[in-house]
């Protein structure tokens, strides 16, 4: 039997798209020559409608008010006290997790500092800290179930779920820590996915997963050469309910520094903005961004070159945002 939960933080459906940062292994506090704080820098360019604060800690004494513990964000004191939610032991030393609802700290965009102080005479490492959250967006729609907490999982032993049966394909995004880098983890949700080449703490991310008619998905520990086990502490289940753009995108040369883009969307939902880039012999010589383009519509831009690119290796690139995160397509110019 599993050791540990995962604790539901966020079940529902919401205008936008799942949104996460994390940082692996930022540090070690406390304890003799140890710093007794970390600061972590996020950066958010949308607004979010829902963030959540995940931290994860490894020690060897975590329980409650056995020191003193301080979490702050742009210097706003998110707590004054270690509390965790998940506590547990394996072996000599004890996994904590502990999560903040920071919705009314983060949710416009710019730039958030995360500081972690605390007064303890023993070394706590730091493994993972992670900010997620749902972007807004009047023009996606996306189920979201975010799990967070510490889980343990032997070899053999299953961890299941289910997510509602709505919507397009299944994205799943996780941190855990592997035992061993021959260890193998299966994710099955009709699809399955094999995780492995992987050790320590690591976060994944599988996207456009084809689930079974039951939703029900599995977490699995199939394969490893160490006793130790698999320790999962954040998962993220999506599932857009909007389609994504369907965009064409074709680049032609209409003079030595003249290109004429043209780019369509064929698809059913709005693409919101896209970047378009030139590159010549790996260089970038221009980049515009084009915005807004629904359903149907074509848009065609003339880009102007400050080089000559006759006879030289060109390429255009197109990167966009759909529902999956960032696409990039690229042609190169008949020159």
């Amino acid at each position: 039997m599993a050791l540990g939960e995962l604790i539901k933080c966020v079940s529902g459906t919401y205008k936008g798209l799942p949104y996460r940062v994390t940082h692996l292994m930022p540090g070690v506090v406390g304890g003799y020559g140890n710093p007794r704080s970390i600061q972590l820098s996020v950066s958010v360019d949308s607004k979010l409608s829902k963030s959540y604060v995940s931290i994860l800690l490894r020690g060897e004494d975590l329980k409650p008010k056995s020191f003193p513990w301080r979490v702050s964000v742009n210097s706003v004191n998110i707590t004054r006290e270690f509390k965790p939610q998940v506590l547990v032991g394996l072996e000599k030393v004890t996994y904590a997790l502990q999560i903040f609802d920071v919705s009314q700290i983060i949710k416009e965009p710019g730039k958030y500092l995360l500081k972690l102080s605390t007064e303890t005479s023993k070394a706590i490492e730091v493994l993972s800290v992670s900010l997620v959250g749902v972007t807004e967006s009047q023009d996606t729609e996306v189920l979201v179930d975010y799990y967070s907490g510490v889980l343990i999982l032997k070899k053999g032993e299953e961890y299941v779920i289910t997510h509602p049966c709505v919507g397009h394909e299944l994205g799943v995004e996780m941190v855990a820590e592997f035992p061993s880098r021959t260890s193998e983890a299966a994710l099955t949700c009709g699809d399955e996915a094999l995780i492995t080449q992987l050790i320590g703490v690591s976060e994944i991310s599988l996207k456009k997963l084809k689930t079974s008619q039951e939703c029900r998905c599995s977490i699995t520990l199939r394969r490893s050469d160490v006793p130790k086990p698999l320790v999962l502490s954040d998962l993220l289940i999506y599932r857009p309910l909007t389609p994504s753009p369907q965009v064409s995108f074709d680049a032609l040369l209409t003079g030595s520094k003249e290109i004429l883009v043209s780019v369509r969307n064929e698809g059913v939902s709005r693409l919101d903005k896209a970047l378009i880039i030139v590159l010549c012999e790996g260089r970038t010589l221009s980049r515009n961004e084009l915005r807004n383009l629904g359903p149907g519509e074509t848009a065609e831009l003339k880009l102007t070159s400050p080089e000559d690119l006759s006879g030289r290796e060109v390429y255009v690139r197109l990167v966009y945002a759909d529902t999956w995160g960032q696409n990039i397509k690229t042609v190169k110019l008949k020159t």
